[in-house]
């Protein structure tokens, strides 16, 4: 049903934590737990014995040339309808419910599921924007490791962009909303969020490759927009008509 991918590099603790936070899935749901690791050579082995002495462990190295490329990579291996990907050094959250998370997985029609974050150094849970905000993201809100994709979605649309090193999961987003995925919001924290991460200590380079991802998709979101425009102007044609009726 859902297979989990941790790219790492050089993060020997980072990826003891992520792996340990998924020992209960893998021991006791046969989840599979796909690695992909860019470490230099001594880390390398540590992390690789490691791996071969847990459960539902996949290990896998690769020469690193970027997180898309090495997302691509994993994806190679996954055999299951979900794919989550987990970063390394973020770890699955203690309160999660294991039995009804994957109910959820097992019932969902979605494409997608958005689920949400917890920060790990301030334990704030991060909330999904209002309803009128979600489309198009151009904000960037959706948390990525907290989000769980059938990964058909890929067959149909694509892998991550190799030539993006930050924002690749933002550009994968857009692309996926702008094909008319359907997506399930559900507000049940499922991560612990390493806010130390890549994310945030190269945020200006993920805000210079979000810009040229809108500048990529402007007119495309455009569109959307317009269409969006087009129903609510109707809407409010068909609901003034009914509210003159109504009073008459």
């Amino acid at each position: 049903m859902l297979e989990i991918i941790t790219v790492t590099k050089n993060d020997k603790d980072g990826f003891i934590k992520t792996i340990n936070s998924t020992k209960f899935l893998r021991e006791n749901f046969n989840i599979s737990h796909i690695i992909v690791d860019g470490s230099d050579k001594g880390i390398r082995n540590e992390i690789k014995t490691m791996s071969r002495n847990e459960k539902n462990i996949l290990y896998y190295w690769q020469n690193p040339t970027g997180i898309s490329t090495a997302f691509n990579y994993g994806l190679k291996f996954v055999k299951s309808k979900w794919v989550w990907f987990l970063n390394g050094g973020d770890v699955i959250n203690q309160n999660l419910d294991f039995s009804n998370f994957l109910n959820i997985l097992n019932n969902s029609t979605a494409d997608a599921i958005i689920f949400k974050i917890q920060y790990m150094q301030t334990d704030e849970v991060l909330e999904h924007p209002p309803l009128w905000s979600l489309w198009p993201p151009i904000l960037s809100w959706i948390p990525h490791a907290a989000t769980v994709i059938k990964v058909d979605l890929f067959k149909k649309y694509g892998n991550f962009n190799e030539s993006l090193k930050i924002a690749m999961d933002y550009e994968l987003w857009l692309r996926f909303f702008i094909n008319n995925v359907i997506v399930d919001l559900i507000s049940i924290p499922i991560v612990n969020f390493d806010q130390n991460g890549i994310a945030f200590t190269l945020n200006y380079k993920t805000k210079a490759e979000v810009r040229k991802i809108i500048r990529k998709y402007f007119w495309r979101i455009l569109k959307k927009w317009f269409w969006q425009l087009r129903i609510i102007a109707k809407a409010l044609i068909i609901n003034s008509l009914f509210f003159r009726k109504s009073i008459k």
